[in-house]
This record gives C-alpha cells, structure tokens and sequence, in this order.
C-alpha cells in the first residue's frame, strides 16, 4: 500500500504565482513524502499564509478513490470546528446579540445538569474558554451522564467539546434558528466559504468531501455519515483555501471592533501548568508566554509575537490552523491519516520552519504517542 500511494501523489502549486518572500525549502518535497510514507497518509493539504494573503498552497493523494485532491477538496477537520463556534460568538457580541458573561441557564439547561446549581454559572466565555468544569464528552464519565468534576471559572483547564455543544443549544434557543444556519449567516455566507460546512447531512451529499482512512492509509469502505448530526466542536468539513480566507478574514478584516478583537487574543486559561501541555526545563523551554485559552482559541506567545490556532484530531483526521495577527502570517494544514496527529507539526517544520508553536505538540507527542 505506501508503494501505491507514493506513486499517485503529486504536488499541486494553486494560484498563478509564489509570493516572492516566501519559497518552500528545495527539498521540501520530498520531505513532505516521506512523511506521507512513514504515516499512511491518504489525503494532505497545505496552504501557507503571508502578510494576509495565500502564497502558496499544495495538495497530495486522493479525494476519494480516483479522484485526486484539489483546492475544493473538503476535508474533516475535527476540532477545528471550535475556531469557527469562537468566531460565531465574538461576532454577535460584538452586535449585541449575546453577552460573554450572559448566563446561559435563562435560555438552556442541559438536562444531565439541572439538579446542580452551576449550571446557573455557566456562560459563553466560560463555555468557550474550557473553564466549564467538564470532562470533553459525557461518555467519558462511567455512567454516561454529564457532571461538574470542577467549579465553573475555577482556573482548572478542562478540555471539553460538550462544553461547546452546551454554548451552540444556547444560541439555538436564544435565537430561535438552528445553529448550521446561523453559523452559515454569521461565517460562511459572509466570507464566500462555498466549500464549508458543520452537517453532516450537507457534506454527505457533496462529492468533494475527503474518505477517512484506515490504519494503513486505504480509503474506508464502510463509511457513512452520521444523518441529522451537526457538531459545533468537531467535524467541521472544509477546504484549506476557505479556512485559510477565514483565518485572514478575522484577523485582518474590521468586522470585529477593537475590543472584541481584544477579547479574542487574551489567555483567560492559563496552561503552562497543565499535566499535559505543562512547559518548564523537562517539557518546553521557554515556555510560550502567554500561553493558553482564549475564547475558543489557543493562544502561544514567542518574542513577543502572539500565534492563534486551533487543531483538530479525531478517527482519520489531523488538522491545524494558525495566525500571527501582527505579522499577518499563518498557515494551514490537513491531514486524512489515523495518525494524522503526528503528521501535521512535521509538515509544519518542513514549509515553516520559522514557527515556534508545533515545539509545545513535538512534546507532547512524544510524551504520550511513543514518538521516541
């Protein structure tokens, strides 16, 4: 199988020119494929970011089976999705339409917490800062069942996409209108993402949505998409040239004011302490500074520079995307592979070396994935 998929990939350069202050190393190439061989990559794209603009962008392997992957290619990108809910809520309110620090329980109570008073605590910054006190998912408590494991704004981190699950129900009862269609009014619509979606009742009638793959980088054949499910957490379906306008809309558009903008990049959850993402002289050093949640993104300072990203991992994918607001540099990177986590801080170092970010996930990999 890797002899087979090594030989089909290629690499495609979109757009009609490379900006001339930024050029890919010149084995950079090859580079790229024997991290596709090592890790069973089915699918890859790349987009790489300067001064607010898209410089240059590369795509390997295959959509599906026979049809190879191009600028409209959709891929899963999991978590990802968290950027897009953040980018949601900074935006209504920014118009008034909702307050960070309204609670929620006026409009929805999830049913698991209406026996414990902190669920009236709970409010989009909290929600959207992982500061909620919840485990990611309720099927990780042993009795399925969503519970506080800690106080609400606590300081505690607590990784949790039911969190973000709780913050998008609260926006459907608040606004009367499903949360895909308001994601669709507030993000998509606006920036012209023709190739995004949240539903996967959407995706799963869109022939340029990526297959995961298996273990060994097959295309699955047993594959289906989960029918009425949409996710404000994970599987956000979407093309590396519209994440990458959405990174360098937000960031570089006036649509936000000063003060929501503000809002975006200030650490509200400190990590540098956290068991797994802990920084020190035995971890990452220097520790970025700051470094931890804003409101739906992750926040990594180096020299003074802030980098903004999300990633998503989860099944077949592996997914990053990342900002410098005052440079206006960034990048795009995702993976359809199982191991797809691993893959995409190497790309990182091979098209931009620059970074200092992916240090922290180098880490991290190596402390718990078993990579040496």
């Amino acid at each position: 199988m890797k002899v087979l998929f090594c030989t089909i990939f290629t690499l495609l350069i979109a757009g009609c020119t490379t900006a001339p202050d930024y050029d890919p190393e010149p084995d950079a190439n090859s580079r790229i494929l024997n991290v596709i061989d090592e890790y069973d990559v089915g699918t890859l794209g790349i987009g790489v970011i300067r001064e607010g603009k898209i410089v240059w962008t590369a795509y390997y392997g295959e959509q599906s089976p026979g049809f190879p992957a191009g600028s409209d290619t959709m891929f899963n990108t999991a978590s990802v999705n968290k950027a897009i809910t953040a980018e949601t809520a900074l935006r209504l309110h920014d118009k008034g339409v909702i307050d960070l620090d309204e609670p929620i329980s006026e409009f929805y109570i999830h049913p698991d917490l209406s026996g414990d008073d902190r669920h009236k605590q709970l409010t989009p910054r909290i929600l959207l800062s992982h500061q909620a006190g919840f485990l990611n998912w309720p099927f990780e408590y042993e009795d399925g069942k969503l519970a506080f494991i800690d106080d609400p704004a606590s300081g505690s981190y607590h990784y949790s996409g039911i969190g973000f699950r709780i913050f998008a129900k609260f926006l459907e009862a608040k606004l009367g209108k499903p949360f895909p269609q308001i994601v669709e009014e507030e993000i998509f619509r606006p920036l012209d993402m023709q190739n995004a979606t949240n539903s996967h009742d959407k995706a799963s009638k869109l022939e340029n949505v990526v297959i995961p793959v298996d273990d060994s980088g097959a295309f699955r054949s047993d594959y289906e998409f989960e029918q009425d499910y949409w996710s404000a957490a994970d599987d956000l379906f979407v093309s590396v040239e519209d994440y990458a306008n959405f990174l360098i809309s937000s960031f570089e558009s006036d649509a936000l004011s000063q003060r929501t903008r503000d809002e975006r990049i200030s650490v509200i959850t400190d990590m540098s302490t956290n068991p797994i993402w802990e920084c020190g002289p035995e971890a990452v050093d220097p520790c970025p500074e700051p470094y931890g949640h804003s409101i739906g993104w992750f926040v990594f300072g180096h020299e003074g520079t802030l980098t903004l990203h999300h990633g998503g991992n989860d099944r077949s994918e592996g997914a990053i995307g990342y900002y410098q607001p005052e440079t206006g540099d960034g990048g795009v990177i995702f993976v359809n592979s199982t191991k797809g986590v691993m893959v995409w801080p190497k790309i990182v170092d091979i098209v931009d070396p620059e970074q200092d970010f992916q240090d922290v996930f180098h880490d991290v990999i190596r402390k718990y994935l078993s990579e040496g």
